[in-house]
């Protein structure tokens, strides 16, 4: 399937209106983008960081607040946002979500949050991956139920915030404690200016896809004028949804090709092999190569199939840092001048079958502020990846890099 034609950037509010104005089928939410830019840009790392002015930022809404999120979960974190939610929707300010049933679990294990959001006039749209007929609508409300088939297996990984139409948030952590309290090691990218409508549309296409509401006249308040304050950095938003047209794997593929001098990969599941392939073509072009993975992967499976390319990669020149804790970002550098940061894997269900978003910068200055923030303090602090020696850990590493389109 060829790529759809990119929706221009003075027609998102048309493309808007489309999807407010009827049913929304799983096909539309393939969606391209030209080019457009941010205002600003702001890497943040570790939870710790990114949740006080993410949450700073819901507090200020003044129109609507959107959040996209894999996992959404009680606990210490949970509760702020819980919190400072519950407290917009008593504003009379819309608060729309879209959560994962797997990731967040709010029918069950999450049950009591979720009634607590709802109570509170916050519309909750769930993405069922594992349910054959799933009811359409908000959470609690009584609606109608539909096949699922084409949406089986097609998980929302998404981690997305939208404020206002007029900040964006994007990165690969979900709201749960361990991506504060040090065990996960993750980033979130903020940004200001015309591309957050590129977000706010991906995010309005998907809410009423799963038959949330958003009326047409919502629009002028989704889709503010943004102006031309600030910085002009090229931008664009990456948006894999269920089909053959998937972009963030396309952008991967391009920049993993195209590097010249230096490459940084960051990513806590690598097995795919033409990735992986990629990676070692441009360490043994000459290009210097820093792959970030985790010493520890909370995915033993993937970790394995991942070790068994450690030879191969590390005979082509490329460096291999195994950060301490669970390293969970999934982010990429291309000669100190492009950053792609987001949610997706480098393993086979995030590039082909997941929901996934990712956010491409081209800012030498975004470039060195990753540098500075995120890829020395990691290489401080991990240790060099080795390859595999003996014929045990060989042997079970083959299997699972055999098995790597499944995992």
């Amino acid at each position: 399937m060829s790529s759809p034609a990119a929706v221009p950037n003075d027609r998102i509010r048309e493309r808007a209106e489309r999807f407010a104005s009827g049913p929304v089928p799983l096909a539309a939410l393939s969606m391209a983008f030209e080019e457009s830019r941010a205002s600003s840009a702001e890497v943040l790392v570790e939870g710790r960081s990114f949740y006080p002015p993410m949450l700073e930022d819901i507090a200020a809404a003044s129109s609507s607040v959107h959040i996209n999120q894999f996992g959404f979960r009680p606990g210490v974190v949970g509760e702020r946002f819980a919190e400072v939610l519950v407290a917009k929707a008593a504003e009379g300010i819309p608060v729309r979500l879209v959560v994962d049933r797997q990731g967040s679990d709010p029918e069950r294990g999450s049950q009591q949050l979720y009634e607590r959001l709802t109570a509170a006039g916050i519309e909750v749209c769930v993405v069922r991956a594992t349910v054959a007929r799933v009811q359409v609508g908000p959470l609690g409300a009584d609606g109608a139920t539909r096949w699922n088939l084409r949406a089986l297996g097609h998980i929302d990984h998404r981690k997305v915030a939208v404020i206002d139409g007029r900040i964006g948030w994007v990165g690969g952590a979900g709201i749960e404690d361990h991506f504060e309290d040090g065990r996960f090691h993750d980033l979130f990218v903020r940004v200001t200016g015309p591309v957050v409508r590129q977000l706010q549309l991906v995010f309005v296409g998907g809410f009423r896809w799963l038959g949330g509401r958003v009326q047409v006249d919502d629009l002028e308040t989704l889709f503010p004028e943004t102006g031309d304050e600030g910085e002009a950095i090229p931008a664009v938003v990456l948006h894999n949804a269920p089909g053959r047209y998937r972009p963030i794997s396309d952008a991967i593929a391009r920049m993993l090709e195209s590097a010249g001098e230096t490459l940084d990969v960051v990513n806590p599941y690598v097995t795919d092999r033409g990735m992986i392939r990629r990676v070692e073509q441009a360490a043994r072009r000459g290009v210097r190569v820093r792959l970030f993975v985790p010493a520890n992967a909370n995915n033993w499976a993937c970790a394995a199939a991942q070790q068994f390319h450690h030879a191969t990669l590390l005979d082509a020149g490329a460096r291999i840092l195994e950060y301490p804790t669970m390293l969970h970002a999934k982010a990429f550098v291309r000669d100190g001048e492009e950053l792609l940061a987001g949610t997706c894997n480098l393993e086979a269900w995030s590039l082909r079958r997941f929901f996934e978003i990712d956010l491409r910068l081209h800012s030498t200055t975004v470039a060195a502020q990753f540098e500075q923030r995120f890829s020395a303090p990691a290489e401080a602090v991990s240790s060099p990846g080795r390859p595999l020696t003996g014929r045990r850990e060989r042997a079970r590493a083959r299997v699972f890099a055999t098995l790597s389109p499944l995992l």
